[in-house]
C-alpha cells in the first residue's frame, strides 16, 4: 500500500498544474459587431482557463441571438440577458456576482484583448496587491498610442492625482465582490471610482510594465453628452473620496475636471497648479486653451500619438 500511495504521489507530481480559472466580465448593448471582435480576443487568449461573463442590456439589435449561440458553441461563454437597460454597471455587477473564477477581469464590448494579457496577469498577480494592472494602447484609425505602461506601485495618494490603473484590472473575484463591484450612480469615472476603493479595501496595487489591451476610439465621434458625464463623474468622484485626499490631490482632481470642462486655464491658476505635478500637461494645456494656432497644434500631436 505504501508503495502504491507513493507511486500515485509521484505521477500527480507529474501532471501538468491546472491553471486557475478567470472571469471575464463583459456588458453589452447594441454593438453586435464590436460584440464580436471583443468575444474573439478572448478566444485567442493563451490562457484557456477562462469564463467568459456576457450581460446583455437589453440589446435590440440581434446580440441576444447571437450571444445563445456564442453559449452554445463554447461552453466558457455565460450569457445573461436583461429585459430593460439599467447600465453599464449594474451589467458588470451581475457578472461579478456570478463569477466563478479565482481571479477576475473585465473587457468593454468595444475594446479587445491582446493574446497574452491573461498570462501576463497570472504571472504577475501577488496577492499582497489590491490588484494588478496593464497598460493600454490608445487605437484611433490608423493611429496607435501605447498608454500607462510603465512599471509602477500605485499608492492611494497617486491614485488620487490621476487614474493611473487604467479602465481595466485584475484580482481576486473575491476582493471585487467584497468591495461590491462598480457603484450604478456614477454615469462616468466608475472605474476610477472601483479601484479607488480597491486601495482604500487593500492597499497600493502593482502596475506591470507593457500594454495588453486596445481601446478603439476610431468608431466614436465626439459627443456632448460624454463631456457631460465626465464632468459629474469627477463631481461624485470628489465628494466620495475628498476625504482621503491631500492638497495636492485636490487641486489635481480640480485640473482633472477643468479640462474635461474644455475651460480656459488661467497663468495664476497654472503656476498654483505646477508645484502638483504633470508638468507637461498642464503647461500644454494652458497654451491650447488660450492660443487656437496652439490648440490646433495639440490637436495635431494628439491624432499623431493615437
Amino acid at each position: 500500500m505504501a508503495n502504491d500511495a507513493s507511486l500515485s504521489l509521484s505521477d500527480a507530481e507529474l501532471l501538468p498544474q491546472k491553471k486557475p480559472l478567470v472571469s471575464i466580465y463583459m456588458p453589452t448593448h447594441n454593438r453586435l459587431e464590436l460584440l464580436r471582435r471583443a468575444v474573439a480576443s478572448v478566444q485567442a487568449q493563451t490562457v484557456k482557463d477562462f469564463e467568459l461573463l456576457i450581460v446583455n442590456d437589453a440589446s435590440t439589435d440581434g446580440t441576444a441571438e447571437y450571444l445563445n449561440d456564442l453559449a452554445e458553441s463554447d461552453p466558457r461563454v455565460r450569457c445573461f440577458h436583461q429585459a430593460s437597460s439599467k447600465g453599464a454597471c449594474v451589467a458588470r455587477n451581475l457578472a461579478i456576482g456570478e463569477a466563478k473564477g479565482e481571479f477576475i477581469t473585465g473587457l468593454d464590448d468595444d475594446d479587445e484583448f491582446t493574446p497574452e494579457r491573461l498570462q501576463t496577469f497570472i504571472d504577475a498577480y501577488d496577492d499582497k496587491y489590491a490588484f494588478v494592472c496593464h497598460g493600454f494602447f490608445w487605437h484611433y484609425g490608423a493611429k496607435v498610442r501605447e498608454v500607462d505602461s510603465k512599471p509602477m506601485l500605485i499608492s492611494l495618494e497617486a491614485l488620487l492625482n490621476y487614474n493611473f490603473a487604467t479602465n481595466q484590472i485584475f484580482t481576486k473575484t473575491t476582493k471585487l465582490q467584497k468591495i461590491g463591484g462598480f457603484d450604478p450612480a456614477f454615469v462616468a469615472c466608475q472605474d476610477y471610482d472601483t479601484w479607488t476603493r480597491m486601495l482604500i479595501e487593500f492597499g497600493t496595487a502593482l502596475r506591470v510594465a507593457g500594454a495588453s489591451y486596445i481601446i478603439h476610439q476610431g468608431h466614436e465621434g465626439p459627443r456632448v453628452t460624454a463631456q457631460e458625464n465626465k464632468l459629474l463623474g469627477y463631481a461624485l468622484f470628489l465628494k466620495k473620496h475628498q476625504k482621503y485626499m491631500s492638497a495636492g490631490n485636490l487641486a489635481n482632481q480640480q485640473f482633472l475636471a477643468l479640462m474635461a470642462a474644455r475651460k480656459p486655464l488661467s497663468i495664476f491658476k497654472l503656476f498654483s497648479l505646477l508645484r502638483y505635478g504633470f508638468l507637461s500637461r498642464k503647461i500644454r494645456y494652458f497654451l491650447s486653451s488660450h492660443f487656437k494656432t496652439a490648440a490646433q497644434m495639440r490637436q495635431q500631436y494628439l491624432k499623431g500619438r493615437r
